[in-house]
């Protein structure tokens, strides 16, 4: 046998040997990459869709909490491991932020990651101190503009989704609002119910028992419709702020690479179980929102988020670190 044929020979058996093992995919547990803590709205979806799609695939789904750098180090954990769909993770919108917040970040997400599906929607709201004399929008508003930066807002971080939501608001309104930078979103929040600070856009699945509790005020939701758990709070437009939505969405990755029988394996598994009546139980119970994005236009979102996030970067002043 020449050269040439033994090549081929082993061409033809690593083919052979691929497809073998897409068909009996999967064989062996999967693993689920987590880029938050336990008990986060991430981590409790991750766990409830685990269980279910471990059933529908007939394997075992371990859930990994993978946390640091707004989820560098998770992505770093997906994209280090092989493109054979045994390791998937969670993203959520405010990772696709990474390249353009880090020097350091050499990927990019909507290149090296392929959705799988989506999971939900976080919708945010703007609130305040019950305290605090504002009633609405206008009400924040009209004092932004006699005040030029003199309205605080809290957030978990610089570069997180409540640092970038709040700026959004501010840049469609024409105002001008003073950052206040948390090292997390429970004493941002706290602060904020507590008057030391005047607002804050946090997820709504967060804000909801503070509300409920009488604990912070609703003022406007930062999404296209009313959240599901906040009937009564108007939406940023019907307050007379267009273009200030800002919703966090989470999907199902896995690694840019991955055999496309695979890919739709999970895929067709992961759609019945988002679409059964038990999940969306579930996400009313958690304050989250269904996809309602077509799924074969949501698949292709990874590079237009990558962008768009950047231009949210640039937008709020952050510098790379």
């Amino acid at each position: 046998m020449n050269r040439a044929q033994r090549f081929l020979v082993a061409l033809l058996a690593t083919a052979a040997c691929a497809a073998f093992a897409q068909d009996h995919y999967p064989d062996k547990p999967i693993r689920l990459i987590v880029p938050t803590s336990t008990g986060t709205a991430s981590d409790l979806t991750a766990r409830y869709v685990s269980e279910e799609l471990g059933k529908a695939l007939g394997t075992s789904i371990v859930v990994d909490n993978r946390t640091g750098a707004n989820g560098v180090l998770a992505t770093q954990q997906l994209l280090g491991a092989p493109a054979d769909g045994y390791t998937m993770m969670v993203m959520a919108s405010g990772l696709y932020a990474n390249p353009a917040l880090y020097k350091n970040v050499t990927y990019d997400p909507g290149r090296d990651q392929t959705i799988v599906a989506p999971l939900n929607q976080a919708f945010f709201v703007l609130v305040a101190a019950p305290n605090y004399e504002v009633a609405n929008v206008k009400d924040v508003v009209e004092r932004a503009k006699k005040q030029p930066g003199e309205v605080t807002y809290a957030s978990a971080s610089v570069g997180s989704s409540t640092h970038f939501a709040p700026e959004l608001f501010a840049q469609r309104a024409g105002i001008k609002l003073r950052h206040i930078p948390y090292k997390g979103g429970a004493q941002a929040i706290t602060d904020t119910a507590g008057g030391q600070v005047n607002i804050a856009m946090t997820a709504v699945p967060t804000a909801v028992p503070l509300i409920r509790a009488g604990k912070l005020k609703a003022l406007a939701v930062s999404a296209p419709n009313r959240s599901s758990l906040l009937q009564d709070v108007p939406t940023f437009a019907e307050s007379g702020v267009n273009g200030a939505e800002f919703v966090s969405k989470q999907s199902i990755v896995v690694r840019t690479g991955t055999p496309q029988a695979i890919v739709t394996k999970l895929r067709q598994a992961l759609v019945k179980v988002t679409a059964s009546p038990e999940y969306a139980r579930f996400l009313l119970a958690q304050g989250l929102e269904k996809e309602t994005t077509a799924l074969d236009d949501y698949v292709k979102t990874g590079p237009e988020e990558t962008v768009r996030w950047a231009e949210m970067v640039r937008m709020s002043g952050v510098k790379q670190e």
